[in-house]
């Protein structure tokens, strides 16, 4: 199977997917974005970031405590979040219209799946929705246009020990060019557009930490805040909600 063929089958995959989610009944509140770095997109044999959809019950509260055993699925990843307040609908986008249209920043932790064994292609990882399990945010900053994107710090904490730290250059250079590239890629591939009010997950700025139980994990933002949670030490049951 050619890679183009190969990409249009996981396509049609993940569509098939989130049409089985808005018939269940949820909604798409959002977009996460996948490979943002030459090293991953070179591993899994692309030249472009990828998305997966991010739906209402996906999300879980700041400082939620998940079970032992969803804990273990999952992985965190600290990231910066835009709160969009216009739509932006490719081809032609570039960072200044991703900026132009962003009505707040959010600092955040995705929470992807981890899977069984990695993938090998990114066409693995598009029909599977990019891993999109769970993810939390902050409080939005409405005033951030004052600030430098590409150069919020981040460090993140497990256990309350300073575990990896980061900035947000490390996504494309800059996280408002992922977010174009995949709003260009998305309208090319799909006719699709990203919406008013939707939050887009701009990729892992430090590297992602596998949760264990009784491991709390921070993500402390430069001018943003902190975001948080904690994996239950035993299994009671469900995502603290």
């Amino acid at each position: 199977m050619t890679m183009p063929a190969a990409y249009r089958q996981a396509t049609e995959a993940r569509r098939e997917l989130i049409a089985r989610y808005l018939q269940d009944g949820m909604r798409i509140v959002g977009i996460k974005i996948a490979l943002t770095s030459p090293d991953a997109q070179t591993r899994l044999g692309t030249d472009r970031p990828i998305w997966g959809w991010l739906t209402d019950t996906m999300e879980i509260p700041d400082g939620a405590v998940i079970d032992a055993a969803q804990g273990s699925r999952l992985r965190a990843e600290a990231e910066l979040v835009f709160e969009l307040g216009d739509d932006i609908a490719g081809p032609g986008i570039t960072r200044r219209d991703v900026l132009d249209a962003t009505a707040a920043i959010r600092p955040g932790i995705e929470l992807p799946a981890r899977a069984e064994r990695a993938p090998a292609l990114a066409a693995d990882l598009i029909m599977r929705n990019a891993m999109a399990a769970h993810f939390l945010v902050g409080d939005a900053l409405a005033d951030w246009r004052r600030l430098d994107l590409s150069l919020l710090g981040v460090v993140m904490e497990v256990n309350g020990e300073p575990a990896s730290s980061g900035c947000p250059a490390t996504v494309l250079g800059h996280p408002a060019d992922a977010i174009a590239a995949v709003a260009n890629d998305l309208a090319r591939q799909e006719s699709g557009t990203l919406s008013a009010g939707q939050l887009v997950f701009t990729g892992g700025i430090t590297p992602a930490v596998a949760l264990l139980p009784a491991m709390t994990v921070n993500a402390n933002f430069c001018h943003l805040g902190r975001v948080s949670l904690s994996v239950a030490a035993h299994p009671p049951s469900e995502v603290d909600t």
